[in-house]
Parts: structure tokens; sequence; C-alpha cells
């Protein structure tokens, strides 16, 4: 019952088992377009009318892919008319699917996401593989709108108010067991076994009464008994729990992303409400997102994260295969380096200078493991299996057979330089030396190698486990090849890997090297680190500008300034008082001693003490606005932004603009720093820059490509 060419195949067994698989052709995973769910509506149709169905059951024909959703090109190019007609239509035929008059079980495998999920919301019975390929939930969020294909209002109703919330907000997606737990599936099946499993299950229910349109409001009945909880929360306490979410996302969200709120008030309007009226709610909730600039930027965001995943860092290039990994330094990056990579699979050696250095890069991967044992993330043997992955010494025993090793020792050439030659001296001949340095050149550490063309930069970003920016850095004389094979291995390592250009401080860390030297010098005219950070994050930062300081460690940020500021005097200036907190051993979280104070790994309030040490009031009084706060700190970013540019250390603004909602957490629903700069008008960004320069001095004066952009009534993206 297929034709050549479509996303479905049918086939009805003699005993009326009926086999739907969705495998788009011509594609790696299956997804929605209008072409697609108009073959699902007709199908639909013929299976209604069937005599001979008595049970159906979806696979997916792609390996290790259920359905990744809707597909986002079609959508983001789509016109509000054409929006309201994909959403209505998708209502339609779930709702033929939820009313098909035969039982219906979807067998899960791979990624079920949006769409997918909203699909499987729609039968009577869900299972799933116990893969952790397995994902199932709703990430429309992200993208800036809603689950609107029913996803609010279905989802509720199936597993109750609390969890639908937690995975509709947060754009969760959860793997078999937990989907389960949440009552999200039925059960739980071995992945070798899943089929089998799926086609004895339907038959199974061959004759037995649908579960579909049982529930309140005509949706479907709750996948197992509420509980106590929930049948609180489903009844009086709706009022507090809808509040309770609100409060939550905008202490979250700071009201930047309205998406989230639009799906509480979907949700709440619609829980108690007949089918139809709650997809309603869902078509006008989507119709008011879409007219908003955070779609487009969300989208966009998506999208370019999409043109990563077909990249290969040096174009034409195949990466060589990586299957051992050294680290040379056990620090807070080499350690966490090191788990990142045990993490994903791949033996691990370290080596430092001091065994107590080893045994914290052993202790910091546990701790990250053992955080995700306690969530439930991680069984205990597969904790152990990971720390069996790393091993460690004081010398290079072991360094002969890796294929790539990660430098991450102290941020001097020199060192740099001297752990390159001993390394080279036992290395295979085709193995790389990935620099992370976050400020020197790679030509400058490779000038001391034997084979420059094996060495390359790979900076990642603290802390590794969680930052997912990888800055790729080719040297003047870096192989290509060893280019595409860091690339690769960033991108196996979980990381958006972007390719720069050789230079001081690369991309991010030369960006950011002015927002975080005007910071201080705010801090020095008076004003407070709390005014100071809490005005940045108002912005969207997700931590303020003093406290990223303590984050980074005030001791590497003093030096990282000196290195860049001996190369662009003027336009990031050291100021040296800055440097005496190091002296007085102040040097961030790690030591418990910065701006901030801690208690454990909590930042608990400003100190006091470091405005003394810096010569400054106890309690300052500075009176820079909000505004004036923002103006100075961002600005200048936007400033080294267009020399970056102008200078081809990344190769587009879109780039450049990836590379800062990554590296920095430049915040997404502004779409990116260069995005930022043309919402503000680029003739608006060089008239508030002439004015800081007047006021402030040189550092704030126009880079030419803003200058000349502003003149010719041109954008960044314009040129592209």
């Amino acid at each position: 019952m297929s034709q050549p060419g479509t996303a479905f195949r049918l086939q009805v067994e003699p005993d009326g088992l009926a086999v739907l698989t969705f495998d788009l052709p011509g594609e790696k995973v299956n997804k929605y377009s209008a072409s697609v769910v108009k073959e699902l509506d007709g199908l639909l149709d013929r299976l209604a009318a069937s005599k001979e169905v008595k049970a159906l059951v979806l696979f997916s024909g792609k390996p290790d892919i259920f359905i990744a959703g809707a597909d986002v090109k079609e959508f983001s190019a789509a016109s509000e008319a054409a929006v309201r007609e994909t959403i209505e239509r998708g209502h339609r035929v779930f709702g033929k699917l939820a009313n098909l008059p035969f039982p219906t079980v979807a067998a899960i495998h791979g990624p079920c996401l949006g769409g997918g999920c909203e699909t499987v919301l729609a039968m009577d019975w869900r299972l799933a593989s116990d893969s952790k390929k397995t994902q199932v939930g709703l990430p429309e969020v992200k993208l800036g709108i809603i689950p609107a294909w029913g996803g609010t209002t279905r989802l509720p109703r199936i597993i109750g108010l609390a969890g639908a919330l937690d995975i509709i907000l947060n754009g969760k997606a959860l793997d078999g067991k937990r989907a389960k737990k949440a009552g999200l599936v039925d059960e739980v099946a071995p992945e070798p076994s899943l089929r089998d499993f799926a086609l004895a299950f339907a038959r199974q229910k061959f004759g037995t009464k649908k579960r579909s349109n049982a529930g309140p409001g005509g949706g479907p009945r709750r996948a197992r008994p509420a509980t106590t909880q929930e049948k609180f929360l489903d009844g009086v306490g709706k009022r507090v729990v809808f509040s309770k979410a609100r409060q939550a996302v905008m202490k979250q969200t700071r009201g930047h992303y309205p998406a989230p709120l639009e799906a509480i008030a979907a949700i709440e309007k619609g829980i108690g409400a007949p089918l139809d009226r709650a997809l309603a709610l869902e078509v006008e909730a989507v119709l008011r997102l879409v007219k908003t600039p955070v779609v487009r930027h969300l989208v966009g965001l998506f999208f370019q994260m999409e043109e990563v995943k077909k990249e290969t860092g040096a174009p034409g290039v195949k990466p060589r295969k990586v299957s051992r990994i050294g680290v040379l330094g056990a620090g807070v990056m080499g350690g966490g380096i090191a788990q990142l990579a045990a993490d994903k699979g791949y033996p691990v050696r370290m080596k430092d200078i001091k065994a107590e250095m080893l045994a914290g890069g052993y202790a910091a991967a546990a701790k990250i493991w053992r955080e995700k044992v306690k969530k439930r993330r991680m069984t205990r043997s597969e904790f152990a299996g990971k720390m069996s992955l790393l091993s460690g010494s004081l010398d290079w025993a072991g360094f002969g057979t890796t294929d790539v090793t990660i430098e991450a020792v102290l941020e001097k050439l020199a060192v740099k330089q001297a752990v390159l030659k001993e390394w080279e001296a036992i290395s295979a001949d085709s193995a790389i030396f990935a620099s992370n340095t976050s400020t020197l050149p790679i030509t400058d550490i490779a000038s001391a190698a034997r084979v420059p063309e094996r060495v390359v930069g790979m900076h990642f970003f603290n802390p590794v486990h969680k930052m997912p920016l990888v800055e790729v850095i080719w040297g003047a004389k870096t192989a290509p090849e060893v280019t595409a094979t860091i690339f690769d291995l960033a991108r196996r390592m979980g990381k958006t890997p972007v390719v720069v250009k050789d230079a001081p401080g690369f991309l991010v860390n030369r960006i950011l090297a002015p927002y975080l030297g005007e910071a201080v010098r705010l801090l020095l005219e008076g004003s407070s680190m709390e005014s100071i950070d809490r005005a940045m994050r108002a912005f969207g930062m997700p931590v303020g500008p003093i406290e990223l300081l303590d984050d980074v460690g005030i001791d590497v940020a003093t030096k990282g300034a000196e290195i860049l500021s001996a190369v662009w005097p003027s336009r990031m200036p050291v100021d040296p008082s800055f440097g005496k907190l190091v002296t007085t051993g102040r040097c961030g979280r790690k030591t418990k001693k910065g701006f901030y104070r801690y208690e454990g790994e909590k930042r608990v309030g400003p100190d006091p003490s470091a405005y003394g040490e810096l010569g400054l009031p106890a309690q300052p009084r500075g009176k820079a606005t909000p505004q004036q706060i923002e103006d100075r700190l961002i600005l200048p970013m936007v400033n080294e932004a267009a020399w970056c540019l102008a200078d081809g250390i990344v190769e587009s603004p879109a780039k450049l603009d990836l590379a800062m909602i990554f590296g920095t957490g430049f915040p997404p629903f502004r779409g990116g720093l260069v995005r930022y700069a043309e919402s503000r008008g680029l003739a608006a960004v060089v008239a508030t820059l002439d004015t800081l320069s007047s006021e402030k001095g040189a550092r704030f004066e126009p880079a030419p490509l803003l200058v000349d952009l502003s003149k010719a009534n041109r954008t960044f993206y314009g040129k592209e």
C-alpha cells in the first residue's frame, strides 16, 4: 500500500495488524513537511475506512531516528496565513490518528521530538527502546514557539499538569526509562527486541477498547492512575501551580522569552476546555509568537547549528580517526577536557608534574559523573566504566600511542613550547598536538615545533562539560587535515566547533576582553559590582562581568588582558590596579576569594574588602545607569567584532554570532552580538561610540568597517 517516493509504507498482515513505517525518502531523518502531512492525512482516511485492520503499530524506517519533528525551514519561511493552516491541518490529521476505530501503538527508537512526540501523544500506546538514543520530548520553546500540534493540550491530560509543565517549559527530552516513569510511555523494551515486542504488544490489543477520547475535555485519558499530588494539582492546586510556573519562568528568562509564558497560558485555559477549544488556543499562541524577533533569532541560531553539522572544518578534507586522547595538565581545564573525552568513550591519558594535580583531575571527573548517578542519568556500573577510561602519570608513559594530545598547561609561551618539544620526542609521527591556549597565537607556539603542520588550537571554554563552544584555530603552517580532525573531534565530543584564524585572543576572548576591561573601569569609577552585574543580567547575559571574572579566575583574566593589551594598547588598555588583587591571593571562585564571597560552591554576596584592596570606598556611590553600563560594556564588543570581521578572524557574521552565544552566553533571544548591533542600527552604534570616545578615550573609537557600513546604510549580514 505504498508508492515509490512516498514517506510512508503500510503493510496489513493477514491477521489484521497494520504496520506503518515512516521513512522519508532522501533524508537522514523523518520530519513533517506539508507534503508529508498531506500524505499521512490520506493514509489515515484509508485506514479509518478499512474493515480488515484490528490494530496499528508505527515504526520508523530510519536507523536510530524516530521522528525529528516538523521541517523548521518550511515553517520559518511561511506566511502568517500559512502558519495557521499548517497548525490547523496538523490538528486535523492527528485528530484522525487519535480517532482511528482500533488501538494504535507507537514503537519509538531514537529521537521522538516536537511533532514526533505529538504524533505518539495522539496514539493509544507508546513503547520505547532502552537505548540512550531514544529521547521523547517537546523542545519547541527553544525555537521561541510552543508545541502546537496538540502538545500543550494532550500532554497534561496524559501525564498530569506538573510533569507536562516541566517538559514543555524547559523543552525537555526524556529517555525511555524516564519517559515511562513520567507516564509518557507505557513500556520500555531492549532495543534489539523492540520491533518484535511492539508487534506482539499490538496483537494483544486486538478487540480491546481504545484509550483515546476518554479523558477530560475529550482528550486521551491519563496513561496511568493519577497520584495524590497530581490530583491536587489537577484540582484545587491549579492556580498555585500556574502561579509558581510563571514565577519560575520569569526568574529564569527575565521575560525575554515569551514562548514559555504563552505555553502556560494555553495550558491553563485549555486544560479543562473541550479538545477543539484547547487546540484553538495553541494556534493563536503561535501566531502571536511568530511575529516576534525572538523566534526569528532562535530559528536563525538553529539553522547555524545545522550548518555546522554539515561542515568539516577544512573544505574537501576528510578527518583522521581518533581512538586515544592525551591531556597535558590536570588542572581545571585539563581535568575538564579529560572528563569530557572519557564521557564520550575515548580512553584518556593525563599527565601533570604533580601527583596532587592528577588526583584533582580524577576527583573533578568523578564529581561530574557522581552528580549524574545522583540524578539517575547514569548507573553505577556506567560510572565505573567511565572512570576506567581515565589514566594518568607524571611522565610521558602512554603518550606514544595517543592520536591527539590536548595541551592545557600554564598560559606562558615558553612553557607551552617546552612541553611541545618534549611531546614531539615521544609522539607518533601521525599524532596531533592541540593547544587549549586562550590567547597565545598558535603560530607562535608551533614555531618551536619540528613539524608545525600538526600543531593546532582547540580552545575549550570553562566549565568544559557545560560550555558548548570549541574554537578550532589553524596556525600559519597547520595542515588542513589536522584542522579537519580537530573539528570532527570537537563535534564527536558534543561541542559546536567554529574555525577561526590565528591571532592573539582568537575570536571570543578578543571580543570579550574590552567587555571585562570596561567592567573593571566602571568599578574603579565608583559603580558597585552588584549594579554592573545586575545591568548585564537584565540585558540577558547569564552572569555579570564581575561574576564572570571570579568564575574565569582573576589571575587568568589579568594575564589574558596583558597579552591582548600588548597587541592593541589603545583598544584594550589594562588598569594597573586590577593586578593588585592577584598579588593578595584574590583569584576568584577557585580560591573562594574574589570580588564576591563564597560558601562552598555558592556565591553568597559581594566582598567589601575587595573595594579596599582597589583603593575604593566600601560603599561605592557610582551613578552609571543600566543603559550607560550597557553602552560601555556591549558596544566595545560590537566594535571589536567589526575589527575581527575586517581581519578575517571568522568567515561570517553568522559564525561570529554563534561563537558569542555558545562561548559567552550572549543572549540567544538577541540573535547574537552582530544581530544586536543591527537591531540598534549601525548609525546609532557609531554615534554612541563617537560620544564615548570623546568622553572616555580612544578605546571607544569606532572601527573603520563599522563606520563604512553605517555611512553606506548597510549591515554586516547584508554583506553575505
